[in-house]
């Protein structure tokens, strides 16, 4: 309910009320001093009235004088040619170029104020830009969207990202079914490529290698490959502290020799124990399986015998870790007996094995190039397998339960699963020889593999304190939400301060406008960068933006709507006024003896006793 609606129902109830009074004040008077039918006629008939004008007073009716003509309002994508009608008066916003015979003003909030009798406003092409959508106040608003835009129309770049790490680009184009998109690294090379189904969804990824920020480059093309748009995808991986990793297994092997070479090279810094039999132990540095070294662990890797090797515990003491927010990895490497299950994952199976069959993370051989990048001297790019030999592998012909996949094969088995624990995560995996994709020169699939199932699991770093608005576009303002004062630094060098909203609340958000195109920094505790696209980036993804804004302006979705925003009201004063004369009528008339059958006794006796000097 509405507050005009509230404020009639409780007039109207006010009036039942004042009935009410009347009749029972007339039914309960003496005969001779009732109220004559004609004055209390007038009393019950002036109560609605008194109402409805205070209600007027407080929600005075539309003006007439007002909605004399109609504005059209050209804005970006408006056709060159707008039919107007008798009346109407045709308006430019500075987004519509070219529209013939249209007053060009800097925004709608100038058109009203210079047309003040126009009690309509019609808008042509993709929409209204946010400044304008609050100038619509009072107005009745009708939407004429332009066709659809073909290209880009959504587009979600990756958060902060480790190094190394896989990130995902997602994007939507329009009218481009049958054509292709291309992810292309900084360096011009293409990464990852996929077609575009009818429905328009596009589901890229790709790798960096090293802390800092970069720019990729999302292209799309036709159905006969001609370059329809290509945008920027701002990429930023914070120089954060490396994870720190435990692995411990129960007999030494290649699996864990080439899993710390993995770990080495990540930057992860291991720390690696193997029992050998009879009580010995290889290790680095003996990691101990307390609660306060593993509150600085961020995952323990171990396999299925040293699990069982460490006794009640030692597998309490992980238990703990995991729930305080650590990951756990368990390989397993033997036939597990019935019932064995870690912090609720259980694998039940046979003895035998199974083979696994893995893909190239590529979509062609120039793509696998690119991703794998230069090579290390220990190993060179030129020993490197090609995208169609990736051995056959195996895994331990088990079913695990209780979990989510982690890892598939290329025919759907789930390779690995995980579930939570408190605020951490344990994973099992049945992967027996993933060292053999080391040793047949696929290490990037290796590092993929183990890199995708530990991040999976591993205690996760808390969030930027910062939260970005994305995309933003030089000369528009957007949001920059966090606690206290945020400082920007453009990338000329140039510091500025964000205008925080106090209507934010604990949010602490802020506007910010930004000049100049590129990599912008946050200043202070909370430091991060984010990208500012140039003005006349990502034309059709605006112009999605300001449709949908529009339509929820008028309340539909419909190709033309009439919005229901309420019209223009006019001025109180004259019924104030109305409502001061009805009130005054009223207050006299209730208390006035004219329209009384008779003066009431006791009346007759106060007058007497008012004569009696006595």
């Amino acid at each position: 309910m509405t507050v005009a609606q509230s404020v009639a129902a409780i007039l109207a109830f006010s009036v039942v009320l004042g009935w009410v009074r009347l009749l029972l004040w007339q039914r309960r008077a003496p005969a001779s001093s009732r109220t004559r039918g004609w004055r209390l006629a007038a009393l019950l008939a002036l109560q609605p009235i008194a109402g409805l004008l205070l209600y007027s007073t407080l929600f005075p009716p539309a003006s007439a004088g007002k909605a004399t003509g109609t504005l059209v309002i050209a804005t970006a994508g408006a056709p060159r040619f707008v039919t107007t009608g008798a009346g109407d008066r045709l308006i430019a916003l500075p987004e519509a170029s070219g529209v013939v015979g249209a007053e060009r003003l800097p925004d709608l909030g100038t058109a009203v104020r210079r047309h003040p009798d126009a009690g309509a406003l019609r808008i042509v092409g993709s929409g209204l830009e946010p400044r304008d959508r609050q100038a619509t106040a009072g107005l009745a608003v009708r939407f004429e969207p332009a066709r659809a835009p073909r290209g880009l129309i959504a587009l979600q770049p990756p958060g902060p990202i480790a190094a190394g790490a896989r990130f995902a680009v997602t994007a939507r184009a329009g009218e481009l079914a049958g054509g292709s998109a291309e992810l292309l690294d900084p360096a011009s090379r293409i990464v990852d490529t996929q077609p575009i189904g009818s429905t328009g969804e596009i589901a890229l990824s790709g790798t960096v290698r090293a802390a800092g920020t970069t720019l990729f480059t999302l292209r799309l093309r036709d159905g006969s490959r001609a370059l329809v748009e290509q945008a920027a995808v701002p990429v930023w991986v914070p120089a954060s502290p490396s994870a720190r990793v435990v692995i411990l297994a129960g007999a030494p092997g290649p699996e864990v020799k080439y899993l710390r070479r993995w770990a080495t090279d990540a930057g992860l810094a291991p720390q690696v124990r193997v029992d050998v039999g009879g009580g010995a132990s290889l290790a680095d540095t003996p990691p101990a399986l307390t609660g306060a070294t593993l509150a600085k662990v961020d995952a323990v890797i171990l396999d299925d015998r040293a699990w069982d090797g460490l006794g009640a515990g030692g597998r309490q003491a992980l238990a703990a870790a995991v729930r305080g927010g650590m990951g756990l990895v368990v390989r397993i490497t033997a036939p597990v007996p019935r019932g064995w299950q870690v912090l609720g994952l259980s694998a039940r199976g046979t003895a035998d094995v199974a083979p696994v069959t893995l893909g190239a993370d590529a979509p062609s051989d120039d793509a696998l190039a690119a991703r794998r990048g230069p090579g290390t001297r220990d190993a060179p790019a030129s020993i490197a397998g090609a995208r169609d030999t990736v051995p056959e592998l195996t895994r331990q012909a088990v079913t695990i339960a209780g979990g989510i996949p982690v890892l598939r094969d290329i025919r759907g088995t789930v390779l690995a699963a995980s579930r939570g624990s408190g605020r951490g995560r344990v994973a099992l995996v049945s992967l027996q020889d993933s060292f053999a994709l080391v040793t047949s020169g696929h290490g990037d699939v290796h590092a993929q593999l183990w890199s995708e199932l530990v991040s999976a699991v591993a205690r996760r770093p808390a969030g930027p304190a910062v939260q970005i608005e994305a995309p933003a576009f030089a000369g528009q303002r957007m949001a920059i939400c966090g606690a206290g004062s945020i400082s920007v630094t453009d990338p000329g060098g140039r510091g500025g301060r964000a205008l925080v909203d106090p209507a934010t609340g604990a949010a602490g958000c802020a506007g910010y406008w930004p000049d100049v195109a590129g990599w912008h920094h946050v200043s202070g505790p909370a430091a991060r960068p984010f990208y500012v696209y140039p003005a006349d980036a990502l034309q059709g993804l605006r112009a999605v933006d300001r449709r949908a804004g529009t339509l929820r302006l008028v309340g539909s979705g419909g190709r033309t709507s009439v919005g229901t925003v309420e019209a223009s009201r006019g001025p109180s004063w004259p019924w104030f006024i109305g409502w001061l004369l009805v009130a005054g009528l009223l207050w006299w008339l209730e208390r006035a003896r004219i329209g009384r059958g008779g003066v009431p006794v006791f009346e007759r006796q106060t007058e007497i006793a008012s004569r009696d000097p006595y």
